[in-house]
């Protein structure tokens, strides 16, 4: 009959394949174990990680949650992602400016590769077709 071990996923996780040939007593990987999962949940969340919960909570691209009061939650999570994408847009575009000045003005080292730029258009292309179709326009 196989002896269970209890499983200590944050020692595993922190350990990895190194947690079995130590030999922990129990006792002491379970306070390692409960220090681990306190310290996790004490840690503050990283900005970065809040804003992409905040993305899925139909916050807008300010951040904000979507506040319109008569409209659908689908509505306002359509309209919250369309500012999202219009923000992209524009990220984009002064990419692509920067780029256009570059290649016109700078020396070849210093210009954005042409793949590179034909994507930077496609993903433009894509950002606006995705924003008209959230606002209920079909693409052109």
């Amino acid at each position: 009959m196989t002896t269970l071990h209890p499983t200590y996923p944050r020692l595993h996780t922190l350990l990895g394949d190194a947690l079995p040939d130590l030999q922990l007593p129990n006792a002491t990987a379970e306070a390692l174990e409960d220090a681990l999962a306190e310290a996790d949940e004490a840690a503050p969340t990283p900005a970065f990680f809040k804003r992409l919960r905040d993305v899925t909570r139909c916050h807008a691209a300010d951040g904000e949650p979507w506040t319109e009061l008569r409209i659908t939650p689908a509505r306002a999570r359509d309209l919250a992602c369309t500012t999202r994408c219009l923000l992209a847009l524009s990220a984009l575009g002064g990419v692509l400016l920067a780029t256009q000045a570059a290649r016109e003005l700078d020396d070849v080292e210093a210009q954005c590769p042409p793949l590179t730029e034909e994507g930077l258009l496609h993903a433009v292309q894509l950002l606006a077709d995705h924003a008209g179709a959230l606002l209920g326009r079909s693409p052109l």
